[in-house]
């Protein structure tokens, strides 16, 4: 079972490596931060606006730029759709490896609300309800004849499915400390959820009459609940607003997860001695298991100001690393333990975007910003799959109707990678297929943007 240079199972770990290895590499962003802007005007500026809030995305994005809003608004809202897409494109002669997937649906979105100021008129309070991260993703590919010599008949599938979101909900609270200076807390409750399923079955008959077949399935599914707060800090004056941001790492509350497997193989010769071995069947299902999720310490610093009609922004953040810790605590006797684990490293994005006016109630927006992934490690030991960096292009018109405001716009985001793909054996022991030879992998979003606030 575990020899990849007997004549019989070398096909056996050909068809594991070529058909799931890609369904584990190909996804879509989980571990980026930035990947997913709020506000009607906060997503036209690619979220640039930690130094300029404004709106009731200040809740998120810099708490303390709430107390200096003028104006009061009740209800803030946006509604989007979008296209995402990922694919793998392999090198001439490697077929496999050519696969891709679509997803068109309703995009993650903010929905807040202010609070009566209970506490005075330099104090506001909101609440908020986000979507923190989102990935829905079905990667699957069927091929006849997938087997080299001495297989003369084969098929074989692979599929692999990966259903993520994280939600915040949260209370704001940010009082006016001067007419320049506002400082504020959103404390946020964070639910997790994930599942992942990867499944593979081949078969195939050989010239002498061996048959083999071989299958496959190992599937987790987990949620987790915790805790952390977004403190901010924000200056103004007539030209300039500056904002700085602190993220404080979660605080884990409670959670529950399962796993199962099943590994099936017949007709495989570990030995060599032309004789099948006995048919072996291994399966295991845990339920009810510890889970944990962690986030790190976040420092977000951004500016915007104002040149007549035009204003520009710019913003950085930085993440700190999260060591490695364990998502699902699998037993000890499963064939995955110690696998269900997570690693992020450290990441600093920023961006620029500007706003021109060109009436009293309308106004262009357009934006760019990087977005690198904070993965570290292959996805074999990692609940996050996504390992390649995003670059975002934003923008779309604001319109302003009474003390309401309304935006349409579109969003863009590409990325993607080429390497060779990850593998449990050595390419030298198959040598026919050339399982060394760079992969490219690609990802694109379009996402198209219908936002509103509501004032008094």
């Amino acid at each position: 079972m575990s020899n990849p240079r007997s004549p019989i199972l070398r096909p056996a770990a050909f068809a594991f490596v070529v058909l799931l290895v890609p369904a584990l590499r190909a996804g879509a962003q989980d571990s980026q931060y930035w990947s997913i802007q709020y506000g009607p005007v906060g997503q036209l500026v690619g979220g640039q606006v930690i130094g300029g809030v404004p709106d009731l995305s200040a809740t998120f994005y810099n708490p303390g730029a709430l107390g200096l809003r003028n104006e009061s608004s009740y209800l803030l809202s946006t509604e989007s759709v979008q296209l995402e897409s990922v694919s793998t494109q392999a090198q001439p002669g490697l077929e496999i490896f050519d696969t891709s997937s679509s997803t068109f649906g309703a995009a993650p979105s903010l929905l807040a609300g202010g609070l009566p100021r209970w506490f005075g008129e330099d104090t506001q309070l909101a609440w908020s309800f986000l979507t923190r991260q989102k990935l829905d993703l079905r990667l699957g590919q069927r091929l006849t004849d997938p087997l080299p010599v001495p297989w003369v008949a084969s098929a074989a599938e692979s599929y692999f499915d990966q259903r993520l979101n994280e939600s915040w909900g949260g209370l704001t609270f940010s009082r006016r400390l001067s007419d320049s200076v506002g400082l504020g807390l959103t404390w946020y409750g964070v639910y997790r959820g994930q599942r992942t399923r990867k499944e593979l079955s081949t078969d195939g008959i050989s010239a002498d009459s061996h048959s083999l077949s071989i299958s496959g399935v190992s599937d987790f599914d987990y949620w987790h609940v915790r805790t952390l707060a977004k403190l901010g800090l924000a200056w103004q004056s007539h030209e300039w607003k500056l904002g700085l941001s602190i993220t404080t790492p979660s605080i884990a509350l409670f959670g529950s997860g399962d796993a199962a497997y099943t590994v099936s193989l017949a007709g495989t010769d570990a030995n060599g001695d032309g004789v099948p071995d006995a048919p072996f069947l291994a399966t295991e299902t845990a339920k009810g298991l510890d889970t944990d999720y962690r986030s790190s310490w976040a420092v977000g610093a951004g500016a915007s100001r104002s040149f007549g009609h035009t204003r520009l922004y710019v913003s950085t953040e930085w993440f700190a690393p999260v060591d490695r810790f364990t998502v699902i605590a699998l037993p000890d006797a499963t064939l995955a333990a110690g696998r269900l684990t997570q690693e992020l490293a450290s990441v600093l994005n920023g961006g620029l975007a500007f706003e021109q006016t060109l009436s009293e109630n309308l106004s262009v927006h357009g934006a760019f910003h990087t977005d690198y992934s904070a993965s570290v490690g292959g996805s074999d030991a990692n609940v996050a799959i996504s390992d390649w960096d995003l670059y975002h292009l934003s923008g779309g018109v604001s319109l302003r109707f009474r003390d309401n405001r309304f935006t349409l716009g579109v969003l863009w985001a590409t990325g993607g990678k080429t390497r060779p793909l990850e593998q449990p054996i050595p390419p030298e022991d198959v040598p026919q297929i050339g399982l060394g030879r760079p992969v490219e992998i690609r990802y694109s979003k379009f996402t198209f943007l219908l936002g509103f606030e509501f004032g008094k």
